[in-house]
């Protein structure tokens, strides 16, 4: 691998912390703290920083509930690969929270048809959303509430991004991308 290349591409993105291997509890515990502090550093308001790390929390743990490679510690425990970046992006001035992992095919429809619903949604209406699925539960699952997308779209200053590239039959591959 070239090291060098990949310190360019990093830059050239604007990437400002990246995480990239198996995601668990614990290591989401410890990366976060970590991230959290390098923020603090940077002169960025505690809005945003508070903004940055729920975004980046709720990217990771859907990395750990959702991903087609996770794998049960026991104890309703989890560790799934994954990847998460936080940075900075020069053209449309704000910070970002990019995330990434395989995911099963079979769930593409119902993820896209859910991020569909959403994003062209105006703050209001996300708001007035989530209190809706938050009193019917019709989101809720056996890892959550089911409401991280509309977490990360109410934090957000754009309009989330995301694709699905189909890897072959069995994974598909899923990035988000939420500015802030």
């Amino acid at each position: 691998m070239n090291m060098l290349a990949f310190k360019e591409l990093l830059e050239k993105e604007g990437v400002l912390f990246s995480f990239s291997g198996t995601v668990s509890q614990s290591i989401l515990s410890s990366v976060a703290e970590t991230l959290e502090k390098e923020l603090q550093t940077t002169g960025i308001t505690f809005v945003l920083i508070q903004n940055i790390f729920a975004v980046f929390t709720e990217q990771m743990q859907n990395i750990m509930s959702y991903s087609q490679e996770r794998i049960s510690m026991g104890n309703n425990a989890f560790e799934s690969p994954g990847i998460c970046t936080v940075g900075y992006d020069r053209e449309k001035k704000h910070f970002f929270v990019s995330s990434a992992n395989v995911m099963h095919p079979e769930d593409e429809s119902k993820l896209r048809e859910k991020l569909d619903k959403i994003i062209p949604m105006k703050k209001d209406e996300l708001k007035e959303y989530y209190k809706v699925l938050r009193r019917s539960g019709k989101e809720k699952h056996g890892r959550g509430a089911g409401l991280g997308f509309l977490e990360m779209a109410k934090k957000s200053v754009m309009p989330l991004e995301y694709a699905i590239t189909h890897l072959d039959k069995e994974r598909s591959f899923f990035e988000i991308k939420t500015y802030l």
